[in-house]
């Protein structure tokens, strides 16, 4: 079954350009006004696409009503919007929008973020997700896997503008991440079973660490939060590499789960720590926090069954990063405390740098 994509506009020349770039690949609905919009999103569409300037109820107004809305609340929103409304991101993230996408629109751009954006829809819905082999993600997998090779060739061109190589940018973070989530539920089945094939390569972890930051980057920034990458005790790790032993996908789910589990428990306006260390055989990486876990989960946080506070994505976040840093041949534990915050340490096997 195609997707279904509400598209919301008071123009009719703006709704005729979206519905000739998607009408061939997914159904869509229309709304020129808030209330109409409101009515429609009832029917549980998988994805909204928003004007923010309208009269009467703008884009804003409808944003907060439908994450207001339990029937409503997790429908991913994307709003469209001039450069000028643009200024305004933060104020629209904060109310629960999942994303922007500039006016005058590109087809690229568009049709990019709407994949992107569904592909991480389908990974959410654990109804379609159960079972082993995960149909739905297998279904979806070719897809987002060519968007991820359409961006990456894309940004090789020596024409772009800043601009739209910040654009791309930001669609192939989403694409991996999706990759990423999809390749997770079909490993989850057979690392229960202690049976997945692990294909370790050599990797950069730290590469992989600001991979994960600029992804949850407009969440950091509208938490007011700051977070800090740290090597060996060293503040500055932009430009350091530190070397592991892992596959890159599962190793970006590790840190993605429990990077989206920091930021979910930590206060506002706080610092959050990733730090890395070299203890011989091996990399110690910390991932601090000021959030506390509650005392009824702390003995079985790393269990299957206990979700409360640990981020999101396929399956518990904890319960996630736990195998796949015992997969990659590691260990994982957590310490919280009311005064000093959470810390989640894991190991995983150091590597060296490809000749």
């Amino acid at each position: 079954m195609k997707s279904t994509i509400l598209l919301v506009d008071d123009e009719d020349v703006n709704l005729e350009l979206l519905q000739g770039l998607l009408k061939d690949d997914y159904t869509l609905v229309c709304a020129k006004n808030g209330p109409k919009a409101l009515a429609l999103a009832t029917q549980k569409p998988d994805l909204i696409l928003l004007d923010i300037m309208m009269p009467g109820m703008d884009g804003y107004d409808v944003c907060r009503r439908l994450k207001a809305n339990e029937q409503t609340k997790d429908i991913p929103i994307i709003f469209v919007a001039s450069k000028r409304e643009m200024a305004d991101e933060i104020d629209g993230l904060k109310i629960g929008a999942a994303d922007y996408i500039a006016k005058p629109i590109t087809a690229l751009e568009v049709k990019a973020r709407v994949k992107a954006y569904l592909a991480l829809r389908a990974v959410d819905k654990p109804d379609q997700n159960d079972g082993i082999g995960c149909p739905v993600c297998r279904a979806i997998q070719t897809p987002v896997d060519e968007m991820v090779q359409r961006t990456d060739a894309l940004m090789k061109e020596v024409t772009l503008s800043v601009e739209q190589r910040k654009s791309l940018l930001v669609i192939r973070n989403n694409g991996f991440h999706a990759q990423c989530m999809l390749n997770l539920s079909l490993a989850l089945p057979p690392m229960e079973k202690g049976s997945y094939p692990l294909k370790p390569v050599n990797l950069d972890l730290l590469s992989l660490i600001r991979t994960v930051r600029a992804y949850f980057e407009s969440r950091i920034r509208t938490k007011g939060l700051t977070l800090k990458i740290q090597l060996q005790n060293q503040t500055d790790a932009e430009k350091n590499a530190f070397f592991v032993r892992g596959e890159k996908m599962l190793s970006y789910s590790l840190l993605a789960n429990l990077i989206d589990r920091a930021i979910e428990a930590s206060p506002k306006d706080q610092t959050l720590t990733i730090s890395i260390e070299d203890s011989g055989k091996n990399g110690i990486v910390r991932i601090c926090d000021l959030g506390t876990v509650p005392a009824e989960i702390r003995e079985s946080f790393f269990s299957k069954e206990k979700t409360s506070g640990q981020g999101t994505g396929p399956g518990p976040g904890a319960y996630a990063a736990r195998l796949i840093t015992e997969a990659q041949g590691g260990r994982i534990r957590m310490r919280t405390d009311e005064t000093k915050g959470t810390e989640i340490v894991f190991s995983v096997p150091k590597g060296e740098a490809d000749e």
